[in-house]
């Protein structure tokens, strides 16, 4: 029998891509899901979509936001609701590709793995695809250090190892946080990359913004919060992570090459 799968999947006025992230889980070729979509106090008609497709699949499940508003709150709201083994994460202006939770699922119990993640895809705020990005084949929490290389929306944990991990209250790179969190706990050394695209990410002009001051504020913060770094080697690890921005932005053939020997 098939473990069920807990898709977590937070939506704030949404209602211009939410149908679509909805539809792409349910053409997964693997069944024995639950989508939990918590609705953060939208404005749009977002949360009048989710519900229309509660009403029309009693695996999906719509909730309100109990914690703080934002992503991390209606994560962890969601991941209240869970009752799956294992926990996905899908954004609702996110899509996955049909195979992705059969391949990943299957992956993960050949291998006894308890925390994985997959290539994805880049497409435009219309849908049109713009480039794929590659991972390393593992991640440590040494190598996290340098650069968030685990996409949230490809992500799969399992919490018969892991049990239930939520994410930190931070407001930008919180999923970031999230892998730190994990690696400190010290239940698993790891997290194992299936390579193969799975997920599609929507870049957007809409979310929040991503200055390089932002960025590099939230980065070491995170190592520091949650990832047990020192203030001096949080600050020491920022040109590297800058470099591989850049190679991630501007050289991505490069770094698609180069992030698989990570």
């Amino acid at each position: 029998m098939s473990e069920k799968v807990s898709i977590i999947m937070p939506s704030y006025n949404t209602s211009s891509y939410i149908s679509e992230a909805v539809e792409s889980v349910l053409s997964q070729t693997y069944d024995n899901w639950e989508l939990i979509i918590c609705d953060d106090a939208s404005t749009d008609n977002s949360r009048q979509l989710a519900d229309d497709y509660r009403k029309s699949d009693s695996r999906i499940i719509v909730i309100d936001n109990g914690y703080s508003k934002g992503a991390s709150g209606a994560r962890n709201s969601c991941l209240d609701a869970a009752s799956g083994r294992y926990i996905a994460f899908l954004d609702a202006d996110d899509r996955w590709y049909a195979s992705k939770l059969e391949l990943q699922i299957e992956y993960m119990q050949k291998n006894h793995y308890a925390f994985t993640f997959t290539y994805h895809d880049v497409i435009d705020e219309k849908g049109k695809f713009q480039f794929s990005l590659r991972a390393p084949a593992s991640v440590t929490l040494r190598k996290i250090k340098y650069s968030n290389f685990i996409p949230c929306l490809t992500v799969i944990y399992d919490t018969s190892v892991l049990g239930k991990v939520y994410q930190p209250d931070i407001k930008k790179r919180n999923d970031y946080a999230l892998w730190l969190r994990i690696f400190k706990l010290d239940v698993v050394k790891k997290a194992f990359c299936l390579n193969v695209v799975t997920a599609e990410y929507r870049s957007n002009t809409y979310g929040l913004s991503s200055k390089r001051s932002d960025l590099v504020q939230y980065y070491r913060r995170c190592l520091q919060e949650y990832g047990g770094y020192s203030v001096l080697e949080s600050l020491l690890c920022v040109p590297i992570y800058l470099m591989i921005i850049l190679f991630k932005k501007k050289l991505r053939g490069i770094y698609n090459k180069c992030v698989l020997f990570i």
